[in-house]
């Protein structure tokens, strides 16, 4: 359910999409050193997304530094150093992988996810027990939806709601921000997860159906109109953009404006003119 927060990587100045991978690679180094190696496997673009947000709005400055890591053992990359918002969005990133592993055992009988689980059972201990109450959160939200696939609901609103929710825990807990801030970050965590989640299940369509998964479209009485469906997700995508424009942007704001105002679209377009989703492949894809 991950993979459509990304950067229009075309659209961004050298200088400005070399900051994106140094957070990138800063996260990375910071699940490492939080979590241990194997959480550097569910590291995804959308997390990423928050830890540019998050820092953005922090008075601290980012440092970055020439470190090596396992891609690159030999050339130095500069990285984003581990302060507060990439602990906490290592920590948000564990969660989120833990709950994709769970999914994709129970849904698909995955046997990565199998061997997944126990790597990652260190890491999930860690996370639940420096962040119990965000923890309890997403895996409430996590059950309820796993409950609602069960079931076999049809809502598509009901559903999104719970991811929205999700997401919306997620981006309000974050540390040392004003309560200002956490209200509208509320509103775009909220956003966010609501659009993934439909775009996510309009995408798997015909995957779910060749593979006997759940998808709200399948079991839909009438079949889901495709203008309807954009027409929806560009709504969300407007209201994420009028919460976003009310935050103090304090940096970053070149390449967060570059994912909210071409890199969510892109992905959507991308998914209603039918391209194949890319597979989203650790530092080396950057």
């Amino acid at each position: 359910m991950f993979g459509y927060v990304k950067i229009a990587k075309d659209e961004l100045r050298v200088r400005e999409y070399n900051v994106f991978r140094a957070y990138y690679c800063g996260l990375c180094k910071t699940l490492k050193k939080e979590y241990g190696f194997a959480s550097r496997m569910g590291l995804s673009y959308d997390v990423t997304f928050l830890a540019l947000l998050l820092s953005s709005l922090c008075e601290e400055e980012t440092s970055f530094v020439p470190e090596r890591c396992i891609v690159s053992p030999v050339r130095k990359k500069p990285m984003a150093r581990p302060f507060v918002p990439l602990s906490y969005t290592a920590a948000v990133n564990v969660m989120l992988a833990v709950g994709k592993i769970r999914d994709n055992w129970r849904d698909e009988h995955s046997v990565k996810a199998l061997f997944a689980m126990p790597v990652m059972a260190h890491a999930k201990r860690k996370v639940k027990k420096k962040y119990p109450e965000l923890f309890s959160v997403v895996e409430k939200h996590l059950k309820q939806l796993s409950r609602l696939e069960k079931e076999q609901c049809d809502e598509l609103d009901r559903l999104a709601e719970e991811f929205a929710g999700l997401m919306q825990e997620v981006f309000s807990a974050a540390p040392g921000v004003g309560e200002t801030e956490r209200r509208i970050l509320s509103h775009i965590g909220y956003g966010l997860g609501r659009f993934i989640y439909i775009l996510d299940a309009y995408e798997d369509r015909e995957k779910d159906k060749k593979e006997n998964n759940f998808n709200p479209f399948l079991l839909a009485k009438e079949t889901p109109v495709t203008e309807e469906i954009r027409q929806m997700l560009e709504f969300t995508l407007s209201e994420i953009s009028n919460s976003y424009q009310l935050l103090n942007i304090k940096r970053n704001r070149p390449i967060l404006d570059n994912i909210l105002y071409l890199g969510l679209p892109e992905s959507m377009s991308r998914v209603f003119d039918g391209v194949k989703k890319e597979k989203e492949v650790h530092e080396r894809s950057l």
